[in-house]
């Protein structure tokens, strides 16, 4: 067991404590906060200096693990481009638990990322959600797997399989390939002979996972919501550059938005709209909206600032920051585990040197399931990687 006391708390889900305590059991769960915490005899505690704690962000869009920094093609493993349809292949097996990106995403504070597949299919695959601990296979970062199953409209499968000449070579041949994928699994029985991407669209369609719709032409995202509502299923959309042209339409469907990066180039037709008017857009709509990172476009350790650049567009901080916590893990649900300091919660927790929504502000200390993942200066690791 251990304690932090004399911190700063942004507890996100019940308010700021001022000068408060997170009592963290020895299972690495949240075991008390508040401003009146006993602590038992024998217990470590970890003066925060009047310092701010606040949950370990949650990034709900990344390619972090199959894009492998400084590794180029040999460690680019985000996109089976050979078929249309990979709707079978899953993230986990393409997570390098060593890439250096994850090491730097605890200094940046982000302990929890939705691990995705790569937009160049119409389905891409099956994505999950991890946590940053130490580990020396993926299977150890899994915090919940799967959820969902990732799709793509627009230019991206256009590019990728129109330029072989095979379809989708249009946006409805995009469409028409997944409504087809969408019916077939509707019309599978596994007794006859096993389709492994069939299988993989059953939970979708049952309603345990959402589709998970890289969108961001506003006409896209339509298409989205339109086959959302064709076959029953829900919708989140990734990415979602154009979302504030239609965001009416999609607080009606009840579709979720991770919704980024905001802050990067406008290298495409589909993105040229990009910017930190969207997050603002989305909630004003009453539509549960992420910001992103999805990484490696905007690398993992610059998430808080995303965030701070959406409370520049209009945001308050506190929205801001459950855009980065509480709500990212509603979206991915595990919301039960993370995205807030409560009790019974795993005790993810950043310790900052001044207010995280801040430029200037650098992260203190990490903190996975009870263990300092990452402490700023250390000598034992590149990035100040320690585990305690």
């Amino acid at each position: 067991m251990r304690a932090i006391s004399n911190a700063r708390i942004l507890t996100v889900a019940d308010g700021v404590i001022e000068s408060g305590t997170v009592l963290v059991d020895d299972q690495g769960r949240i075991a008390a906060v508040g401003a009146r915490v006993a602590v038992p005899d024998g217990v470590e505690v970890i003066d925060a200096g009047g310092r701010t704690l606040t949950p370990g962000l949650v990034d709900a869009f990344s390619h972090l693990g199959l894009i492998n920094e400084g590794l180029g093609w040999a460690g680019n493993d985000a996109e089976e481009t050979t078929d249309p349809n990979t709707a079978h292949v899953r993230a986990l097996d393409g997570i390098y638990p060593f890439d250096r990106g994850i090491a730097e995403a605890r200094s940046g504070g982000v302990t929890t990322v939705h691990v995705v597949p790569r937009g160049g299919n119409v389905l891409a695959g099956e994505a999950l959600a991890v946590k940053l601990r130490r580990a020396v296979a993926a299977d150890d970062l899994v915090l919940r797997r799967p959820t969902g199953i990732a799709a793509s409209l627009g230019e991206r499968p256009k590019a990728t399989h129109g330029s072989e000449k095979r379809m989708p070579a249009t946006r409805m041949g995009v469409a028409a390939v997944l409504r087809e994928a969408l019916v077939k699994a509707q019309e599978y029985r596994p007794e006859k002979e096993r389709d492994l991407r069939c299988e993989a669209l059953l939970p979708v369609l049952r309603g345990e996972l959402p589709l998970l719709v890289q969108a961001h032409r506003a006409d896209d995202i339509a298409t989205a919501l339109r086959i959302g509502r064709e076959f029953g299923i829900r919708i989140t959309l990734l990415g979602a550059t154009e979302a504030f042209l239609v965001a009416d339409l999609i607080a009606e469907a009840g579709a979720t938005v991770a919704a980024g990066p905001s802050l990067a180039a406008r290298g495409r037709q589909e993105t040229r709209e990009v910017g930190f008017h969207l997050p603002l857009a989305l909630h004003r709509q009453g539509v549960p909206t992420a910001i992103v990172t999805g990484h490696p476009e905007l690398p993992e350790p610059y998430l808080n600032i995303a965030a701070a650049l959406a409370v520049r567009e209009g945001l308050t901080p506190e929205e801001a920051l459950r855009a980065v916590t509480l709500t990212p893990a509603q979206i991915l649900g595990v919301a039960d585990r993370v995205g807030a300091i409560a009790p019974g919660l795993d005790a993810d927790l950043v310790l900052w040197d001044g207010d995280p929504l801040e430029l200037t502000t650098r992260v203190a200390w990490t903190m996975v399931e009870g263990r300092i993942v990452y402490r700023d200066g250390s000598a034992d690791g590149p990035y100040g990687e320690v585990e305690c």
